[in-house]
């Protein structure tokens, strides 16, 4: 995608008298505003960024030069509000503090870049504006190009139904044919995400950006809506153990790129059965699906998909008999486990796996755990998140 895709052309038959008919190009600024609302189909949130960046930094050098720009106010306006949204999708918070060209006219007047060298001054400080932006972008390339050493998993996730904290959801499809589904019964106990996915995979920002729309929060300050996503996240939580280990990443929310931290989904539904295990056993039906749900999901750049196993005693073994608290090494659950993270292997996932004593045995230090997420950073997105 380019800066001129952002144009169409428009013809004017030649008049009376006249040879040739006349071209003139106009902005499209429905096309800009769909942009702003979502990922344009076939086209990549990072190549639409960089086409928009650049006709943004044109249009604003040649403001701040010669006045010939192309775009009037509003148009400008229109395009930099697009292009902050965006930007917030692909984890970067792009705040110019002027929205069109009249406010970064006052905006380098009363920061003295008006006088003698005014242009050179002008074009220096929108190099560092944007400096910014073209250093996230070629994160994402190389995100990108990294990706390719990992297999990745086909498709788009169009329904992730997680932080299930209850009773199973009863789902229909609404709509077959796009995949389009509703929760029926207990909604409230778990969460629906299915906006498109960024080249990014899911960040915290986004899901705190979802969170905020979802419960209208518009008002509330971003700290906030944050703090009401982490509890109810955090609340779905069945184990100490997983409350350690989901701390030990959600921490990096609160740091200065909190935002393009990519988010640690827990209590993930992977496969679906209308059916709960009981009510198969008395219906007489076989069980279908060994596992429903993940611990907790993480959605990377390049279609890597991540999923974090806490094992406790119920995934090695069966307290038998029931109620007694013996416990005795069940084969077939240990099997049947390992089958399940060969298949997800083969579908393209990476399945990591603590056991429930060692995260408990250290939850007055979560170094170890720390460690991890630093290492598994360094392998999966180390190029997209400082």
């Amino acid at each position: 995608m380019k800066p001129n895709d952002f144009f169409r052309p428009v013809v004017t038959p030649p008049g009376p008298g006249e040879l040739w008919s006349s071209e003139r190009h106009e902005f499209e600024r429905e096309f800009v505003v769909r942009l702003r609302k979502g990922p344009l189909e076939g086209t990549e949130d990072r190549d639409a960024g960089e086409a928009l960046g650049r006709l943004i930094h044109s249009e604003l050098e040649q403001c701040g030069t010669s006045g010939s720009q192309r775009l009037d106010d509003d148009e400008i306006a229109e395009a930099i509000r697009s292009f902050k949204s965006l930007m917030r999708r692909l984890g970067l918070d792009f705040n110019p503090p002027f929205r069109d060209f009249r406010g970064f006219h006052g905006y380098w007047s009363a920061e003295g870049m008006g006088g003698p060298g005014g242009w050179a001054a002008r074009r220096g400080y929108l190099n560092k504006l944007f400096a910014p932006v073209w250093e996230r972008l070629d994160e994402l390339d190389e995100a990108s190009t990294a990706a390719v050493g990992f297999l990745g998993v086909d498709g788009e996730p169009r329904n992730i139904i997680f932080a299930s904290k209850g009773a199973k959801p009863e789902i229909v499809w609404s709509q077959v044919m796009d995949g389009a589904i509703e929760i029926v019964e207990h909604a409230d106990q778990c969460l629906l995400y299915n906006k498109p996915l960024t080249d990014a995979g899911l960040t915290w920002g986004e899901l705190v950006d979802w969170w905020r729309q979802e419960n209208h929060l518009e008002e509330s300050p971003e700290r906030d809506v944050a703090i009401s996503l982490y509890e109810r996240l955090k609340a779905s939580l069945s184990s100490d153990a997983e409350r350690h280990l989901f701390y030990a990443f959600a921490s990096r929310y609160s740091a200065a790129d909190g935002r393009a931290q990519p988010v640690l989904l827990p209590q993930v539904y992977l496969h679906f059965d209308p059916l709960t295990e009981r009510q198969r056993q008395l219906l007489h039906k076989p069980r279908r699906l060994a596992r429903e749900r993940m611990d907790f999901l993480m959605l990377l750049p390049g279609g890597v998909r991540i999923v974090i196993e806490v094992d406790g005693k119920h995934h090695y073994a069966r307290e038998v008999p029931s109620g007694t608290g013996q416990w005795q090494v069940a084969s077939d659950l240990y099997s049947e486990m390992v089958a399940e993270d060969r298949a997800l292997r083969l579908l393209g996932y990476e399945v990591f796996r603590f056991g429930g004593h060692e995260i408990l045995q250290a939850k007055g230090d979560l170094t170890f755990m720390r460690r991890f997420f630093a290492d598994l950073e360094s392998r999966f997105w180390g190029a997209t998140v400082r």
